[in-house]
């Protein structure tokens, strides 16, 4: 049995804090040692008030609430010296080390001194006032560690140690000790000081309720200032329940859905099965982990499925989940802390391989080559230390991972290279058959043989996450009038919709128009077809009041006309505008995938990453923000692409006005219906271009959109 003094050491080199004084003054007088120390104390900080710390705001609710223990237990013990500032030693039984871990924060805060990382009180000649001690009967207790403890109790040091049992506690400490106390369980009303002390306001009874129970590092962590509550609650439910999910391992459930259960997951769903088919030959022995993919990076819009997909991953390949993210690796905040934390999530899902390791957020490591200095080495350490688990020296073998991302682009591209994630998939945001079978899927038995078309066509551009809350509003709703619900719960629970005034409207119909009529014209130059054109009398929010979507055509590889073909369909629906109404509208941008946007990432990337403008070096990647990044630092490249849009631009509106007739058929056709298809739209350009030759079907798989 030993004595580990908190808190850790820092390796040698760094300069010793004397108290009231900022600077470096010395290093530990004797032989040289292996490691020196710093320590910032309390009254250097604040000299007007040297236990100002224990006022301080805590850092989160598991100390928050560690503390207000320690407070109720020195109490409850008659020790009020200890709380009035005067010299003590005090004991505490903790018998769980994670818990034991929040309770030593707590002690620094209350005994009024903030510890700096490197300081060793063992070798420190400074200010004995705090100290810290955790007894470990794992660590050899040394005559030198009996000196010291001797030392710290006779200097009337106010000295608080932690252990897991009272055997723990040498002799020495418990015959000198004021008390060795076991704190008390937390209660309803400890818990309800802690949160209001962290939110700075009282807590939801609802929060209160599903904290109860809940381990001191979890509360801590789950529970944070500006967190959903809502999110907060259900989550804290899922770790009583022991289902810890979204942290630490999920456990499968009879309605946790499978990949064939779920719509609209494209690409990811085929790699899935392919994945799960994969999983029963490498358990049954048929293939080695050598013939498996290792890891997979999803992506996708906010709401598309990403973590319901890992999910459902694991239930269709009958292997278990442990799902993880860098914010829950980073709780505690330290570099050590965080990185030993991935390690032991790597190490718990080896241990129960074959499974699936899930990393959510994975573009929160960041790109070492685009870190803020002021942030460089911390960030390198993280994704180093990522890497390391994912290559690993003893392997991961069973170990499949799969990371997430909203923003691919911002991942250290060394994360994908092979071996690692070095497959990447997109979600899309659910097409119109993808979004009946997400209602029908969360409807369940509910509306037996509905049409769901109307509804799902009025959810256009909404993802999965939005169309589930859309039948649990609807649930909600015939629940409140005890009754089984009804097609009318649906729609009153979607979400608000603008209604278009009859010029808007027609406004709109022309802008669709205008991309169909160039698209289809120039078809053989762009290899891009317009499937269909849809608008809307009425749309959501975050909704466009129409679209039209194509398909490539051909399999050949694009030449610098097609991209300029492509621009100028872009461009179409603007001068659509001009070319009937006389002046274009807000309609082509104003936000991320608008039509202004899409071409000017495409000009920008002809010009320095296809080899299609005036030089051939290779100067940026597509990946869309550093093209526009490149675009507003460099002045030459904006000119140039503002020409190759107005060139774009002024050939849409030759083409349109040669085709006015096809223009305004088209528009009225929109107007009528609603929606126009290709053949529709085909038709309607070859009543006014004769001899317009043969044109190709456009190849399915391949989608884009233009608003």
């Amino acid at each position: 049995m030993g004595a580990r003094i908190r808190p850790r050491l820092r390796a040698h080199g760094h300069p010793l804090l004397c108290p009231g004084q900022a600077g470096p003054l010395l290093r530990v007088p004797g032989r040289q040692p292996a490691y020196v120390m710093e320590r910032a104390m309390t009254n250097a900080r604040f000299p007007s008030n040297r236990h100002n710390e224990v006022a301080r705001r805590p850092i989160d609710v598991g100390e928050a609430l560690a503390r207000n223990l320690l407070i109720r237990t020195l109490r409850t013990a008659g020790l009020h010296h200890v709380l009035g500032g005067l010299s003590c030693a005090v004991g505490f039984v903790v018998p769980d080390p994670d818990d034991r871990e929040v309770f030593v924060e707590a002690g620094k805060a209350l005994l009024g001194e903030q510890v700096r990382d490197g300081f060793d009180p063992r070798r420190a000649m400074l200010d004995p006032d705090h100290e810290i001690i955790t007894f470990d009967r794992k660590v050899k207790w040394s005559r030198r560690d009996a000196s010291f403890v001797r030392d710290k109790l006779a200097s009337r040091a106010r000295l608080f140690a932690f252990a897991s049992g009272l055997d723990d506690f040498p002799p020495l400490f418990r015959a000198a000790a004021d008390a060795v106390l076991t704190p008390g369980p937390v209660d309803r009303q400890a818990l309800r000081g802690a949160v209001q002390a962290v939110l700075g306001h009282p807590p939801d009874e609802a929060l209160l309720d599903a904290a109860e129970g809940v381990p001191l590092p979890t509360v801590g962590a789950i529970i944070r200032p500006g967190r959903n509550l809502r999110q907060t609650v259900r989550i804290l439910g899922l770790v009583r329940t022991g289902d810890p999910s979204p942290i630490g391992k999920a456990k499968d459930g009879p309605d946790r859905p499978t990949l064939d259960d779920l719509h609209g997951l494209g690409e990811a769903a085929e790699w899935g099965r392919s994945a799960a088919r994969d999983f029963a030959d490498y358990k049954a022995g048929r293939i080695t982990w050598a013939d498996m993919d290792k890891g997979i990076l999803v992506s996708g819009p906010t709401g598309t499925g990403k973590t319901t997909f890992a999910r459902a991953l694991a239930k269709s390949c009958d292997v278990p989940i442990h799902v993880h993210s860098l914010a829950r690796w980073q709780a505690r905040g330290l570099l050590n802390d965080l990185l030993k934390a991935m390690r032991r999530a790597f190490d718990e899902a080896k241990a129960d391989a074959p499974c699936i390791l899930f990393v959510d957020e994975l573009d929160s490591f960041g790109d070492r080559e685009r870190i803020d200095v002021r942030h460089e080495q911390y960030c390198r350490e993280v994704i180093n230390g990522f890497l390391e688990c994912l290559d690993g020296i003893e392997g991961r073998e069973g170990v499949v991972v799969v990371g997430a991302t909203n923003l691919p682009h911002k991942i250290d591209p060394a994360i994908m290279r092979p071996g690692r994630l070095d497959r990447h998939v997109v979600i899309p945001l659910p097409d119109l058959e993808a979004r009946k079978g997400i209602l029908r899927h969360h409807l369940r038995d509910a509306l037996p043989g509905a049409d769901l078309t109307e509804v799902a066509e009025r959810l256009e551009g909404a993802s999965g996450a939005v169309i589930e809350r859309v039948v649990r509003d609807a649930r909600r709703i015939a629940r409140r009038e005890c009754r089984e619900m009804r097609m009318h719960d649906l729609t009153a629970a979607l979400p608000p919709r603008r209604h278009l005034s009859d010029a808007d409207f027609r406004r709109a119909c022309i802008h669709e128009a205008g991309h169909a009529v160039v698209g289809c014209l120039l078809l053989k130059e762009s290899g891009k077809a317009p499937v269909e054109s849809r608008v809307f009398r009425a749309a959501s929010a975050d909704s466009e009041a129409g679209v039209t979507n194509f398909e490539y055509a051909t399999d050949l590889l694009r030449t610098r006309q097609a991209y300029l073909a492509e621009i100028t369909g872009i461009l179409a629906g603007l001068a659509a505008e001009e070319v009937v109404l006389g002046v274009r509208s807000d309609s082509g941008g104003g936000s991320r995938g608008a039509d202004l946007q899409r071409a000017t990432t495409l000009a920008a990337a002809m010009e320095v990453s296809l080899g299609f403008g005036a030089d051939l070096a290779y100067l940026a990647s597509r990946d869309e923000e550093e093209l526009l990044a490149r675009v507003r630092t460099d002045r030459t490249l904006l000119r140039t692409v503002n020409r190759v849009l107005d060139e774009g631009l002024d050939r849409a509106r030759e083409l349109l006005r040669a085709h006015r007739p096809a223009l305004d058929e088209l528009a009225d056709a929109l107007a009528r219906h609603g929606h126009v298809s290709f053949d529709g739209i085909l038709g309607i350009v070859a009543t006014v271009r004769a001899g317009m030759p043969p044109v190709l079907s456009p190849r399915r798989g391949c989608r884009h959109e233009s608003a």
